[in-house]
């Protein structure tokens, strides 16, 4: 039997980071305006989306690997290419692997109903599950396969900005509001940095099973370029956000994450052919990720307890 280790290994959990700061941030803003909180409500809404992560991150791998996409040349594997490398590597069968990603998405969708029929106005709830869930289950597996047609960033930036902040903001708050939605642009738009940075070292490699990323279609260059833009644009938002007040003035203190992203951006300029010296700009961004989810969470946190 395969170890938890192996296990664990599987759902890679570097990737958690994405997650668990959207949360983070859902949770903050809603005590920032009404003084909420339920602390087992936010255990099982992180709990639920790490498991949907989990499951969508599973089952992206076991799609790639029936198609050969992650069939790589050593060169091309690193912490944040290939997936989790447990299917080609022979540590977990294929028919094992499927089972636990199929129990992840039900646990997922389990918790979500359960918070939709424990907190006020669970049909909110239960619509950006909904979303979240299809965009998850759909983000490699057919009929859509998103992200091989191209538009997996756009179903991360989705996910990880509007689902899961505005979904965790909802939980405790029992309602939508325009400035969770708001805060979490800049955080979805690094998250699809992210994606299109780990997606650039295989732009030769995926379309030979039939995925066709945007690093694949348009080239490195152009790619990024597109790197920058959505880099540029996060952060510009964040700053004419909070300049307007349509976020709490305090949350520029996300600009900190400007540090790794100006390293990972001149690494990428300047090597974003070589492999794998290109690992260090994957490396930046997500902890630009987490600098800016943690320091936006700090701030709605800052302002709630000085009432700014």
């Amino acid at each position: 039997m395969a170890s938890l280790r192996t296990w664990w290994k599987a759902t890679q959990p570097h990737s958690f980071v994405a997650s668990l700061v959207g949360v983070a941030l859902g949770t903050a803003i809603a005590w920032r305006e009404a003084r909420t909180f339920d602390g087992l409500a936010l255990l099982l809404t992180a709990v639920g989306v790490v498991c949907l992560h989990a499951a969508t991150n599973m089952s992206n791998d076991s799609v790639d690997f029936r198609r050969g996409v992650d069939d790589l040349p050593p060169e091309l594997v690193s912490p944040f290419t290939g997936g989790a490398r447990v299917l080609p590597d022979r540590a977990l069968s294929v028919e094992a692997h499927r089972r636990v990603w199929i129990a992840l998405y039900g646990l997922a969708a389990l918790i979500g109903v359960i918070l939709s029929v424990t907190r006020p106005n669970g049909w909110i709830l239960l619509v950006l599950g909904a979303v979240g869930g299809l965009i998850g289950i759909f983000y490699t597996l057919p009929p859509l396969a998103l992200q091989y047609h191209g538009i997996g960033e756009v179903a991360v930036t989705i996910i990880f900005g509007p689902i899961v902040v505005l979904g965790a903001y909802a939980v405790q708050r029992g309602a939508l509001g325009w400035e969770a939605f708001l805060a979490s642009l800049p955080l979805g738009l690094l998250v699809a940095a992210f994606l299109l940075v780990n997606e650039m070292p295989e732009h030769r490699t995926d379309p030979k099973g039939g995925k066709r990323t945007i690093p694949a279609r348009i080239g490195l260059e152009k790619s990024v370029v597109l790197y920058e833009a959505l880099v540029g644009s996060a952060l510009f938002l964040l700053v004419a956000f909070s300049v307007l007040q349509w976020i709490s003035w305090v949350a520029v203190i996300g600009l900190i994450a400007l540090v790794p992203l100006a390293r990972a951006r001149a690494v990428l300029r300047a090597h974003y052919r070589e492999y794998p010296a290109h690992i260090p700009a994957n490396a930046g961004t997500i902890q630009a990720v987490l600098l800016l989810g943690v320091a936006m969470t700090l701030a709605y946190l800052i302002s709630a307890a000085a009432n700014l």
